[in-house]
């Protein structure tokens, strides 16, 4: 990291309840506004006036129905004439969204600035046609090939590679998921019935629950952060990698030109995500970390995501991802890094466009020790990685307290 840029911190967080629902009485501007002033609040002593720009996320246009979006809520939030920057990545949009927010405050041409990222699916009449879209159309998606597709097949290639004969992972990571969503207020699944773990020996037991919400951050330089928190959560590292849409570019012959991940075979690439291992060794390179230093991590859970997502950020070896949740080392007690502590999109619930700060979120309520029954012991340092698409964007953000060391 460049010697002038400033370390950021998180000092006010805010997100809806139960992102894995619909909320039909309220609009997208209604969701965004609620979790934008809950970080407002969050941050003691801010006022809305005071935020000099924002950052705003959100799945797509095809989806979203609105393009021009930063002056709408520029003025929904009364805070123009602050800038706001749009983002449309999928999935992955609120995490790309922090990485901007953090550029602009560590440049230090802005000192506080507000983002945030939401879902409204419930506006469309054809959402389930609009989301799969986001492949690149002009090629891919002509031809059948939706981004859940993309999914599957490298799910489907990861247990069949590394010798999984059974949905037994899937339901450990699944029941993990419920296990730690009812301890979360704002999750989904909160209040419901525990599943049965035979119940969840399926791959539809690690869908996300789709639905809709906002998600928000406050971020302001490092000096400043005790005037708004008396918990400040450092950005330590951050990064984005982007390959295609389409997995078959992907493999073969230097997928990733010179800088293929090292360790990873290339017949792995299918089942693995070697823009996951870049963004991992980017962020880690820049937060002065290991794997090793890791006390707890939110990843993108969909069929065998999460099993991968272990691989590629170095906690696992590759192809152990699975078997970590098999042996329980996911929870609490487990002994190991716990795993989704809110839940995920299983359980907490998923709402595209916020998705990445939702992991971020946890992450903060977990730095700070608010999380109660679900609280990590002794967290320092958390990781939140997220997808856009399947594993177009990558995104791998390491935050740490004033109590960690490297």
């Amino acid at each position: 990291m460049s010697e002038k840029r400033k370390r950021v911190a998180i000092v006010g967080i805010g997100n809806t309840e139960k992102p894995g629902n619909i909320h039909p009485f309220q609009t997208w501007k209604e969701l965004v506004a609620n979790a934008a002033y809950e970080a407002i609040g969050d941050a003691k002593g801010l006022k809305p006036r005071e935020i000099d720009g924002a950052v705003i996320a959100y799945h797509g246009e095809g989806v979203n129905e609105q393009g021009g979006i930063g002056g709408s809520v520029a003025d929904l939030l009364g805070i123009a004439p602050a800038p706001v920057f749009p983002h449309s990545m999928n999935c992955s949009g609120s995490a790309v969204a922090l990485n901007t927010g953090w550029e602009m405050v560590a440049s230090g041409k802005y000192k506080r600035v507000l983002v945030m990222g939401f879902e409204k699916e419930g506006d469309n009449i054809n959402y389930t046609e609009n989301i799969n879209i986001s492949f690149d159309t002009e090629y891919d998606y002509t031809f059948g090939f939706r981004h859940r597709d993309g999914f599957e097949l490298m799910s489907n290639y990861y247990m069949k590679h590394y010798g999984y004969k059974d949905y037994k992972a899937y339901a450990a990571m699944s029941y993990a998921a419920h296990m730690y969503g009812r301890m979360n207020p704002k999750a989904s699944v909160y209040g419901k019935p525990m599943p049965a773990l035979e119940s969840l020996e399926t791959p539809s037991s690690c869908f996300s629950m789709m639905g809709e919400g906002a998600a928000a951050a406050i971020l302001v330089p490092e000096e400043d952060a005790y005037l708004y928190t008396d918990h400040p959560v450092y950005i330590q590292g951050i990064s984005l990698a982007c390959t295609s849409h389409y997995i078959a570019h992907r493999v073969g012959e230097e997928p990733m030109g010179p800088a293929f991940p090292a360790g990873l075979r290339r017949e792995e690439t299918y089942g693995q995500s070697a823009a996951l291992i870049a963004a991992a060794r980017d962020a880690y390179e820049m937060a002065g970390i290991t794997a090793k230093d890791i006390d707890l991590a939110q990843v993108y859970d969909l069929t065998a995501g999460s099993f991968w997502f272990l691989d590629g950020l170095g906690i696992t070896e590759y192809g152990k991802g699975a078997q970590y949740f098999i042996d329980g080392k996911a929870l609490l007690d487990g002994g190991a890094v716990p795993i989704n502590t809110d839940g995920g999109n299983i359980a907490r619930g998923h709402a595209s466009g916020a998705d990445g700060l939702n992991q971020v979120i946890e992450n903060v309520i977990q730095l700070r020790e608010e999380a109660k029954e679900r609280q990590v012991k002794d967290a320092n340092c958390a990781v939140a990685a997220c997808v856009g698409s399947a594993f177009a964007h990558m995104t791998v953000i390491v935050l740490t307290n004033d109590q960690f060391k490297i």
